[in-house]
């Protein structure tokens, strides 16, 4: 066997020792250096999470001191509204109001009680009234009798009048969130201060509103057959009317 030169020895040598770093950067540095990363943004990421924890535990107290003040807030908005009522708990509540001002119900019937959309109104304003500063005036027309007029009572329906020009800017109207909702049609008789009294009453009550009505005057009784006076409508010191009336009922899940 042919001895090993002194050179090839060496490059037996040198091949070894690539060899062996090949290996050893293949098979434990590049892992370690894969498994390093790895641990390195996991605890990045626990760090993150550790430090949001430790931010909302902190405003734990102050969300819920916020929260408490939100239901309270929302509890005192929801008193002056009414619970959810039935048909019957409708029926009660505007008859019983009615008979407040001694207007005797004839007729009672309920068009809807559901969800449905609450409108808001807000008066249209143009830019050359906007820089003129000229003052909008609300303005409401009582009708004749049988003249059926159609008021908001909660807030009557805001016009722009141009003082210049005499001309009267148009309203416009935008929806809102949507409420549990009683819209119920009444024919009432009784003199017509205690219709108007009602209608006070009505417009300072945030939970209900009168959307229409219609005053005529009331029927009178000859001669065992009802007949419909053609008087004009019954003043203000004047007997018995007749008077259809619309109600919306505003109601709250309490």
């Amino acid at each position: 066997m042919k001895k090993l030169t002194k050179r090839e020895k060496l490059l037996i040598y040198v091949l070894s020792c690539f060899l062996i770093g090949f290996f050893g950067i293949y098979f434990v540095i590049l892992p370690s250096f894969s498994s390093y990363q790895v641990i390195n943004d996991q605890a990045s990421e626990a760090q993150f999470t550790k430090e949001s924890m430790e931010m909302a535990i902190d405003s734990v107290p102050t969300t819920m001191q916020a929260r408490d003040d939100a239901n309270a807030n929302l509890a005192s908005l929801k008193t002056p509204f009414q619970p959810k009522l039935t048909n019957e708990g409708l029926d009660m509540l505007l008859t019983q109001l009615c008979l407040d001002y001694s207007l005797s119900p004839k007729v009672l019937a309920i068009e809807s009680n559901e969800l449905a959309g609450v409108e808001t109104f807000t008066a249209y304003t143009s830019d050359e009234q906007a820089s003129a500063g000229n003052i909008s005036t609300d303005t409401t027309t009582t009708e004749d009798a049988d003249t059926e007029t159609t008021a908001d009572s909660n807030s009557t329906t805001p016009t722009d009048t141009n003082s210049s020009t005499g001309t009267t800017e148009p309203t416009t109207t935008t929806g809102s969130a949507e409420t549990w909702t009683g819209v119920v049609n009444m024919e009432l008789t009784g003199t017509q201060t205690n219709f108007y009294r009602l209608l006070d009453a009505v417009a300072a009550r945030p939970d209900m509103i009168i959307s229409s009505f219609a005053i005529a005057p009331a029927a009178v009784t000859t001669s065992g057959s009802t007949t419909t006076s053609t008087a004009s409508a019954a003043k203000l010191d004047g007997g018995n009317i007749s008077i259809n009336v619309t109600f919306v009922v505003y109601m709250m899940e309490k």
